[in-house]
């Protein structure tokens, strides 16, 4: 196995939740694959709430996908 020594700073560090001082590669691909995903879903989060789609009950969200289900069956 091979060593890479890699500066960070502290706040990419926090960023993403890597303690100590030496960490494989595996945990380290899976904590940045975590944190972009944490990213992604704070601005869906976000611009739900900013169009008022966060608002949306389960019945109008299960309306609209009937809706769009059936369209998609009678367009093919």
């Amino acid at each position: 196995m091979s060593e890479l020594i890699v500066n960070i700073s502290p706040t990419i560090k926090k960023k993403y939740r890597i303690s100590g001082n030496r960490i494989n590669f595996n945990e380290l691909e899976e904590k940045i694959r975590l944190a972009n995903a944490r990213d992604r879903l704070d601005r869906v989060v976000k611009i739900a709430k900013e169009t008022g789609l966060s608002k949306m009950t389960n019945k109008e969200i299960n309306q609209i996908i009937k809706r769009v289900r059936e369209n998609a069956r009678s367009s093919r």
